[in-house]
Order: structure tokens, then C-alpha cells, then sequence
């Protein structure tokens, strides 16, 4: 029995490593089986060897193609009167837009798709459509997008994880069909489509944690509860999403002991009824994995004298659905969900302090990885959440989901519970520690699998201790000065680190114009998602310096969203942009002490910059734009913001012996910039130019392309390269491009 349950535990690790090593090439899917083969010792090593290589061979068979064929590229193209099914259920519509996964019927592929509303009446329509709907439509069919700068989410990654590998933009929906696939599926869609609408009528908090319990749906306005429980390093108990599958179960046992139902009946109950709650429950992958294992359990104990154990269960649950989902291990939640329930399966300890305190060191170095912070709090309070979880949470908002006389009450002690949440995120002990790398986190995991053998203890944890700190420090103190041009679409945003500093600077901060389109408050804008999220990767929690070469959204729009995650410590702008009312609209937003803002004209000069324009006060337009020299190492930056041709001709009649390595292109590459007298004398080794793709200005203009290559000045473009990192050293600069490494 041992024998049989070490085997399956053997080949679910050695498929999980295999879909790995298919995707990456990587060999930490080796140390995958190192861990299980160190830490359970198993000893028949020929019959070990032999399974291995048989259903390794016959893995890599399968996966390989299936893999390849997921995450291969195409070509963009345009479909017309295309069929794509999905269920009402799964649509999510907003003011703007509607979104959906669904599978085409054609290719038999799993796609998201996504449609603008043209009218209101659109949006009514497809509020009131109800079952499994077949939508016809001419769209244009994309590859999802890849992160254009380093550390930035994966969306790709996110979509493939769910066996999902093309985006539909709907350009226009022919007609709706309503259509009946099965009836397991029909029916469960329905049932979830009509709790749906129930628990959309419950109060506010009541409503929220119904949905996302009980149907796995999050609302926006539960993201900032959600945001609180990241931040307290608890996600992961919400991640076992799984937990209320042992709740549901729990609570069924206690009703048939009360009406004295026997347990044989309760659990063939559960075995009908947990393949529709998947559904009904949102399918997520988390939960798949709790009630695939519930469910073989309760079935095993009917067909099998001792039934399956919780490993051989996991073993089964996680082989399946490696085959199901071959790129699921590339999801944050799956990932958490199935090493926290091995680690609860192998645990010796009854303890429940010991158990979370396990829990919390296993799960540190995956969040480090993810979201590049910790909460000091999270130990101690993993015990006391999960015990509120089971005895207050859950049972409240099942109580108040289906008991109408009791709805405020609950929905009065779940707010109690989200200020709770709200209070504790907000006292200052969370540590951005930076992204942790992969290797790094996989070695900190084997090592805390180790430490389960008490030989040598001390010593491991003395490892694990220096893994921790020498990442640290390589995070921390950076050996080489970097400039980092971001991505930001049709927008500019710059930021210098010096080697062996912590203290960083930002040029602008990029924006975007939404063209009349709202833009939901809770949502991050990508200001947040790109330059936040890569400067807390880095440890980064404070801007020294915050450069604003002018007023123009592009340049200074997602200044406040990035404050509500970094602090800047000065903010410079042109002098006279700071008496603007829109800018000073924009710093009530950001809630920026003014004694922090400091006009600037080039009588001004610190120790980040040399600052050679505005001469004078202005009004913060193109024309006043900032322009800033600085000498790294042996090489010569200049950026210019917006400033147009003329304003150029007047920096280079004032400094006639300004020479740079690095240009950073006026104005995203537009004819109204890169002068070609300015261009001759200031002469410049490379051109960096910042603007979006398929924008629609056509930056970079053609003139000015003209002008660095008849210089034979080699540039590059954001929209084609991602982000640009220049690396120096004093010999030598080294230039990478996001899209092309």
C-alpha cells in the first residue's frame, strides 16, 4: 500500500516536472522529484527506475504536441459569421463592454473573447439572455499579449494556464442562437445563472463574499477587500479554495447526524452532487482540485475495501489534471492550492499553530516570486483567519445567502470582518523584499522539505536563512547602474538606478487618454501594473526624485496611481506648471505635501541631474518641457520630454558643447522633435524612442527616422522592443530589449 501510494505521488511529480521541463527547458523540474525521492526515501529503485522512464516516455508522447500546439504563435487574423459558445452565465458585463471565455466551434478551441457595446440596448440584450448562447460574430482573432517589460503579469501565461490560447476582439455579433449541449451542463449553468441573480440582490459584503465563495465570482468592488487580504499575506488560505469543499461536507455530515442519516447516504450525496457544483462553483482550478479529491475519496470508498489516502488522491487529481491543463502549474492559486494540501497531507503534526507556521514558510518564497512582499503579521494571524474563515465567514454567508430574515445581520458582521481586514493592512509592517528568484525559491522549498528529517536542523535553517538574505542583497544593490525605458504604451517613463544604490529616480510617469471610455476606479491602471509593480520587484517602495518634463497626460496621468504604492520623496516640474489648476487637481489625488514640489528652470541643478531647459517660467506645455543631461560612468543621457524642434535649436545655442551617447527622442519619435541640426551636434550613439503601438498619431514619424538613419544613428522603439534597459559599466554599456530576449 506504502509502495503504491509513494509510485502514483512519484509519477504526478515527475508529469508535473515533465510539462515543466516541455515549456522551459528549465532544470529546476529535476529538483520536482528530487523532493519527493529525498524526503519519502523510497527504496525499490529498479521497479522506481523502470515505471519512470515507461511513463515518462508515454507522457512526453502526449504532452509534447498537445503543449506546442498551446503555446505555439500565429499570425493575426479576421473571421466572419464564426460560432463561439459559451453560457450566460459566464458573461461579465460592464458599462462598456462584455467579456467571455467560450470554445469555437469550429476549431473546437477555448478562446476569450471580448466585445465594446456600440448602444445601451446591446448591453440590455445580452442581460437578459439566458442558458448556453451561440454567438455569431465577424472578429479579429489575436495571440494574447506578453509582458513588454520585465516582471510585468504574464497574461499569456495566465490564459494558457487555462488551456486558453486565443483572444476574439468582436468587431460585430451577427446574432445570438440559444442552443442545449447536455443536460448536466445546461442544468447547472441555469441553477448558477439563477443564484447569480439572487445573491446580486443581497447587500453589499453579504453579496460580495456569496458570489465568491459560493460561486467563484469577484466582483470589483470585492478587489479592494481581496487587495487587504493579499497584502496580509493570507491569500493563500483563500487560495485552498478547497476549504469551503471540507466545510460543505462537514456541514452535511452534521444535518445527517441530526436527522439520522447514515454517512453511506451523505457521501453519495456528495458523489452526485460535487461534479455540479464545479460548475455551479466557478470551475476554478483551485477548486477542481478540492472536489476532484473529495470526490475520488468518497468513491473509492465504495468500489475499494480501504479506499484511496489523501496522497494517492492528490496524486491521481493532479496527473489528470496535468493532462487536462498542461500549463496550470504557470497559475499563482493552482500553484498554492496543491503545494499547501501536499504539505497538509504529509504533515506529522497535530498541532494547528505548528501547521500554519508550516504553511507560511512554504508558502513565503512562492509570494516573494509573485508579489514581491510579506506581511510580518501573516504567521500570526493564519490561526486566528482561518479559524474566523470556518466559524464565521463561511457559515454567515451561507446563512445569509439563503435565510432572508437575517441578511442585514450577516451583512453587518461581514463588514466588522472587512474592517477587520482593512485596519490590520493598514498598519505599516509589510516588507518589500523584491522578486525572489525561481531558483532560489525552489532550493528554499527543498530545503524546508529537508528539515522535516531533524538531522542537521540548525544547519538548514542557517541555509535557508542565507538563501534569503544573499537574494536580498543582489536585489537590493544592483552591481550595475541601469536606465530603464518603460513600455507604457503611448506614453513616456524613464527611471535610473546607480549601481550599488537603493536610490532611484523617475522621468515621468506615462498616462492615457480613455477617449470618453470609463475606466473602473478599483481597477490598476497600467502605470500600477508596469512601473509600481517593477519597482517593488526591485524592493523599491520610494522614488527619490520624481521628474515631470510637463503637464501633458502621456507624461504625468498615472502619477497618482502609482503614489498609492510608491512614495516619491521630491517632484520636479518646468517652473510654472506647478501653479496649474489640472495639475493641482492631480496632486490633491496623489495627497503629495507641497512643500515636496519644486519648479525648476536650467538655473537649477542637483546631484541626479543637469537641467538645460525651461530658461523660464512657462505654463508647462511642449514648449516648456523639461530637458535633463546626466553622466553615468563614462556615458552621456539626455532627456528631452516633449520639446519641439525649436525649443531644441535653443538648448544647443545656450550648451554648443552638449554631446550624449543615449538620446531619448523627443515627443514619442514626432516630426515636431529630433531636430537635425539638434541631432548633428549633440551627435548621439543610440535613440531611444517611447511610443505605443498602432498608435494613432503613427508615431515615430517617418521624417524623423530619416533623420537617424541618414546619421546612421541606430535607434529603437518601445512599440517593437518593449522595454529598453541600458545597462553601464564604465567600459562598456550593455542594451536589452524586453521582446527580443
Amino acid at each position: 500500500m506504502i509502495f503504491r501510494k509513494y509510485f502514483l505521488l512519484f509519477y504526478a511529480l515527475e508529469a508535473l516536472a515533465l510539462n515543466y521541463w516541455i515549456v522551459s527547458k528549465s532544470w529546476l523540474a529535476c529538483l520536482l522529484l528530487i523532493l519527493v525521492v529525498i524526503r519519502i526515501g523510497i527504496t525499490r529503485w529498479r521497479s522506481l527506475i523502470i515505471g519512470g522512464i515507461i511513463f515518462g516516455g508515454l507522457w512526453s508522447l502526449l504532452m509534447i504536441p498537445t503543449i506546442h500546439n498551446l503555446t505555439r504563435h500565429f499570425e493575426n487574423y479576421r473571421v466572419e459569421n464564426h460560432v463561439y459558445q459559451t453560457y450566460a452565465d459566464q458573461l461579465k458585463i460592464s458599462d462598456e463592454m462584455v467579456s467571455f471565455e467560450a470554445i469555437d466551434q469550429t476549431q473546437n478551441k477555448h478562446v476569450k473573447a471580448t466585445y465594446f457595446f456600440k448602444n445601451d440596448r446591446e448591453r440590455e440584450i445580452l442581460n437578459r439572455q439566458k442558458g448556453c448562447l451561440l454567438f455569431n460574430v465577424d472578429a479579429d482573432v489575436k495571440l494574447p499579449d506578453q509582458p513588454s517589460n520585465e516582471n510585468q503579469f504574464n497574461y499569456r501565461r495566465f490564459l494558457q494556464s487555462r488551456k486558453i490560447n486565443q483572444i476574439v476582439q468582436i468587431a460585430k455579433i451577427n446574432r445570438i442562437d440559444s442552443s442545449h449541449l447536455n443536460f448536466g451542463n445546461d442544468f447547472s449553468h441555469q441553477i448558477r445563472m439563477r443564484m447569480l441573480q439572487n445573491l446580486n440582490r443581497l447587500p453589499s459584503a453579504l453579496k460580495d463574499y456569496a458570489k465568491a465563495l459560493i460561486l467563484g465570482v469577484i466582483d470589483d468592488d470585492f478587489q479592494v477587500t481581496i487587495e487587504q487580504i493579499r497584502k496580509l499575506g493570507l491569500l493563500y488560505l483563500f487560495c485552498l479554495s478547497g476549504m469551503h469543499v471540507f466545510f460543505i461536507r462537514k456541514y452535511l455530515m452534521m444535518i445527517g447526524t441530526f436527522f439520522k442519516i447514515p454517512i453511506e447516504g451523505i457521501d453519495l450525496i456528495l458523489l452526485v452532487g460535487f461534479p455540479f457544483y464545479l460548475i455551479i462553483g466557478g470551475g476554478s482550478l483551485s477548486l477542481s482540485r478540492a472536489i476532484w479529491m473529495a470526490w475520488l475519496a468518497i468513491l473509492s470508498r465504495f468500489i475499494l475495501k480501504r479506499g484511496l489516502s489523501g496522497i494517492e488522491c492528490w496524486s491521481i487529481v493532479l496527473i489528470v489534471s496535468l493532462f487536462r491543463f498542461p500549463l496550470m502549474f504557470f497559475s499563482l492559486g493552482a500553484l498554492l492550492s496543491y503545494l499547501m494540501t501536499f504539505i497538509l497531507l504529509l504533515a506529522s503534526s497535530k498541532s494547528a499553530f505548528k501547521m500554519n507556521f508550516k504553511l507560511n514558510n512554504f508558502s513565503i518564497p512562492l509570494i516573494l516570486n509573485s508579489t514581491y512582499q510579506w506581511n510580518i503579521l501573516t504567521s500570526g494571524l493564519a490561526f486566528a483567519v482561518g479559524w474566523i474563515f470556518e466559524k464565521i465567514i463561511f457559515p454567515i454567508t451561507l446563512l445569509g445567502s439563503m435565510v432572508p430574515g437575517i441578511r442585514n445581520i450577516c451583512n453587518q458582521l461581514l463588514l466588522l470582518v472587512n474592517q477587520g481586514f482593512a485596519s490590520l493592512a493598514a498598519i505599516p509592517t509589510t516588507i518589500t523584499f523584491g522578486k525572489l528568484p525561481g531558483t532560489v525559491g525552489v532550493l528554499i522549498i527543498l530545503m524546508m522539505f529537508l528539515i522535516e528529517n531533524r538531522r542537521h536542523r540548525f544547519a538548514k535553517w542557517v541555509i535557508i536563512g542565507m538563501l534569503y538574505l544573499g537574494s536580498w542583497l543582489w536585489i537590493a544593490f544592483p552591481l550595475k547602474s541601469k536606465v530603464i525605458y518603460f513600455d507604457i504604451g503611448q506614453g513616456d517613463a524613464t527611471l535610473i538606478q546607480k549601481a550599488f544604490q537603493h536610490r532611484v529616480v523617475l522621468i515621468d510617469t506615462g498616462g492615457k487618454l480613455n477617449y470618453g471610455r470609463k475606466r473602473p476606479s478599483n481597477r490598476p491602471t497600467a502605470g500600477q501594473r508596469i512601473i509600481a509593480n517593477y519597482l517593488l520587484s526591485k524592493g523599491l517602495t520610494v522614488v527619490d526624485g520624481l521628474y515631470l518634463t510637463h503637464q501633458d497626460t502621456d507624461h504625468i496621468g498615472y502619477m497618482a496611481s502609482i503614489g498609492k504604492q510608491i512614495r516619491y520623496n521630491k517632484i520636479y516640474v518646468p517652473a510654472g506648471m506647478e501653479k496649474l489648476e489640472s495639475f493641482q487637481q492631480k496632486l490633491n489625488r496623489l495627497k503629495q505635501p507641497l512643500k515636496k514640489i519644486i519648479p525648476v528652470t536650467d538655473q537649477v541643478s542637483n546631484k541626479d541631474f543637469k537641467i538645460l531647459h525651461p530658461f523660464e517660467e512657462g505654463k508647462g506645455t511642449n514648449q516648456d518641457s523639461m530637458v535633463l543631461y546626466q553622466k553615468i560612468g563614462n556615458y552621456r543621457f539626455l532627456f528631452t520630454g516633449d520639446l519641439d524642434q525649436a525649443g531644441e535649436l535653443k538648448v544647443i545655442d545656450r550648451y554648443p558643447d552638449l554631446r550624449v551617447d543615449v538620446l531619448k527622442s523627443g515627443h514619442h519619435g514626432s516630426k515636431t522633435s529630433s531636430n537635425p541640426q539638434f541631432v548633428d551636434q549633440i551627435a548621439p550613439k543610440l535613440a531611444i524612442i517611447s511610443a505605443g503601438r498602432n498608435n494613432r498619431y503613427h508615431h515615430p514619424n517617418q521624417e524623423t527616422l530619416q533623420t537617424f538613419n541618414e546619421r546612421a544613428i541606430p535607434f529603437l522603439n518601445t512599440a517593437k522592443s518593449g522595454m529598453i534597459q541600458v545597462e553601464i559599466s564604465d567600459s562598456k554599456i550593455n542594451v536589452t530589449e524586453e521582446l527580443k530576449r
